[in-house]
């Protein structure tokens, strides 16, 4: 007949068999108080009191974690409680299976609550809606008449509102997982400590717990209201806490190690506990040396840390400076920050460290500057006041020089458009003769003449071409070059052009490409002047390209503001400008180098005046290129220049 336990009928004779083993178990009892010893069935056993490990455990840890408020002081306190009775639980159900020799769950189990009633825990009365399976399944429904926990806490005439009965709920929870081999947890969900009628607890897997609580107290809507502040014991979601803590604390510590800030761990004794690779560096010392290592044999001013401990309890952080020395002797100005830090569960300092010496030599540079600055203010002041006088002197000298130097610009420019307007009369007149001549010697015997006659042809039409140079230069430099506006096609200007330019091409056995895109044709600018800066660019790529190919694009756009351009672009497979000299090309006279001006010929005066022409109707030129890949040059003129009327042609 069962007297120490309730169980479900078909329970019985294996809880009959069980009861007779413990009983006998605890029978065989020793006390020898002389040698501190109580010793059942040869095992030694110790006697602790109800309430030490309920209510007053429970008040002490409240006190202990006061400043961490109730419900955390109450969960500190269930997962001790229930942490030990469970891992205690696991330990007694091996030892008792193995000495009845079980291997049956139910058989293993059998022995718990028997244990559980001549221990002192409790008497257990498992309930008939129990199902104890060897799986994540298990579900069991009991209670504790007689819990030694409730009855500490009525005894001592303590109220609460939660469930104290927690180290039944382990114990319980961890004999019966050992004994099915599956996780467990058991949760009291009423407890005779807050006024209910029983301490009724809930076992389960922990993955399961929660659903089978909520389908309990479904079936018993009038408990309900009674289950309040229960807790499902975390001992699997606080190893789950422990590890993500310590992947997190890994993850710090990668944090720390790279670091490329000095970075050091003190005690409140300025003890250095931890410090990073960086330090190491710093301070010349192995991370090993460095742990253990007071501060003050770092830091010069013996002083220094406990001004730091009296500004961190004043204003609870740190920031000043000190100066340091390496491991080599070498002398450091450092800046220091400190912040409170938790390390290893004890209250530590974090000093974040810089190394500030450039920035200090450099102040203390700056300030003997400003003092030699200071002492030379007054003498430098006598001395700028001869100064200016000077300098008001040299700028009425410079002035006039100006105005000098402009008078002779202007007159000069004058001067090359005469003198060059003059020189073309006589110059015409040269090559009207040689052509005249050469048509009557076309029949002739004398090639030798004819070709002498013809290189004088060629060598004027040069000269002549250099003079209009030359005249154009004069012109845009005097203010005197006019833009004369005409409506015309850009494409039959291109064609005009390319005509022109096919010998120059043919000699250096290039092939000449013309693309005119879009069907807006039709311009309204200086003819002369578009056809100019087309000859000139074309003719330059001829020139400086050998067997490769020049290609003309030309588009009329539109930008954002809706004012449309010709675009013309002229690209060369020639032998490329260097950067650096891209800008030079369009000054007057100047060319890449003396090199090309020796092997190519020309006065660098094309590209100076196709820019003057360009900017002349409000347009502009850029120049890119690689050297020995080619050359781009681009034109932007606007389609219609000034107020000009723009009339498409039919």
């Amino acid at each position: 007949m069962l007297k120490t336990v309730s169980v479900p009928e078909a329970f019985v004779p294996i809880f009959e068999k069980a009861q007779e083993y413990v009983a006998k178990f605890f029978s065989e009892r020793k006390d020898i108080p002389e040698q501190g010893t109580i010793e059942i069935f040869g095992q030694r056993y110790i006697l602790v009191r109800a309430s030490s490990m309920s209510v007053e455990f429970f008040e002490m840890i409240q006190n202990l974690y006061a400043d961490k408020g109730e419900e955390e002081a109450l969960g500190v306190a269930r997962s001790l409680l229930f942490d030990i009775a469970h891992t205690m639980a696991i330990a007694d159900a091996r030892s008792f299976a193995e000495r009845m020799g079980v291997v049956d769950p139910i058989a293993k189990l059998s022995a718990g609550p028997i244990q559980f009633a001549h221990s002192g825990f409790s008497f257990v009365e498992i309930s008939e809606e129990s199902r104890p399976t060897p799986d994540e399944d298990f579900y069991l429904l009991y209670d504790h008449p007689f819990s030694f926990e409730s009855d500490s806490w009525l005894a001592a005439g303590k109220t609460t509102d939660f469930p104290v009965c927690v180290m039944n709920a382990g114990y319980a929870s961890g004999w019966c997982e050992d004994s099915f081999g599956v996780p467990l947890v058991a949760t009291e969900i009423l407890c005779r400590a807050k006024g209910d009628d029983h301490c009724r607890f809930i076992m389960a897997h922990p993955s399961k717990i929660e659903g089978f609580i909520a389908d309990y107290l479904r079936q018993q809507p009038g408990l309900a209201k009674h289950v309040t502040r229960y807790e499902i014991p975390g001992f699997f979601s606080r190893k789950k806490i422990e590890d993500e803590l310590a992947a997190r604390e890994e993850q710090y510590r990668g944090i720390f190690e790279a670091s490329t800030n000095t970075l050091l761990i003190v005690d409140n004794g300025g003890e250095i506990i931890h410090a990073n690779p960086a330090a190491s560096q710093l301070f010349e010392y192995a991370l090993a040396d460095l742990q253990g290592m007071e501060l003050t044999r770092l830091f010069l001013d013996p002083t220094f840390f406990d001004e730091v401990m009296a500004q961190m309890s004043e204003a609870g952080a740190f920031q000043g400076e000190v100066v340091a020395t390496a491991k080599s002797r070498r002398l450091y100005h450092l800046e220091v920050r400190a912040a409170r830090f938790r390390y290893r569960k004890k209250d530590s300092l974090l000093l974040v460290v810089h190394d500030i010496t450039e920035r200090k030599h450099a102040q203390l540079a700056l300030r003997r500057a400003n003092d030699m600055l200071e002492q030379r203010v007054s003498e430098r002041t006598r001395q700028i006041e001869a100064v200016n006088a000077e300098l008001q002197e040299l700028n009425e000298r410079l002035r006039s020089a100006r105005d000098h130097a402009v008078d002779a610009n202007r007159a000069k420019s004058v001067f090359l458009a005469n003198m060059s307007h003059e020189l073309r009369t006589p110059l015409n007149a040269i090559i009207g003769y040689a052509e005249l001549i050469e048509e009557e010697l076309e029949g002739a015997k004398d090639e030798t003449h004819l070709k002498d006659l013809r290189r004088i042809g060629t060598s004027a039409f040069h000269l002549l071409a250099l003079i209009n140079d030359v005249l154009d230069v004069s012109k845009i430099e005097a203010g005197k070059m006019d833009v004369f506006i005409e409506t015309f096609d850009a494409n039959e200007l291109i064609e005009d052009v390319a005509e022109t330019v096919e010998t120059l091409a043919a000699r250096n056995q290039n092939e000449l490409v013309f693309e005119f895109q879009g069907e807006h044709r039709t311009v309204a600018a200086d003819r002369t002047k578009v056809r100019q800066i087309l000859y000139n660019l074309l003719s330059n790529a001829c020139k400086f390209t050998d067997r490769g190919t020049i290609t003309l694009r030309a588009e009329v756009v539109a930008d954002a503001d809706d004012v449309e351009w010709l675009e013309l672009e002229v690209v060369d497979s020639g032998i490329g400008i260097p950067e650096d000299r891209l800008e030079e090309l369009f000054q007057p006279f100047r060319q890449a180098d003396e090199s090309t001006t020796r092997k190519y010929g020309g006065t660098g005066l094309g590209l100076a005046i196709t820019r003057s022409f360009c900017e002349l109707m409000g347009g502009s030129v850029i120049a890119r290129s690689v050297v020995g890949e080619g050359s781009t040059f681009s034109v932007r003129i606007p389609r219609r220049v000034g107020s000009a009327e723009l009339v498409e042609a039919p």
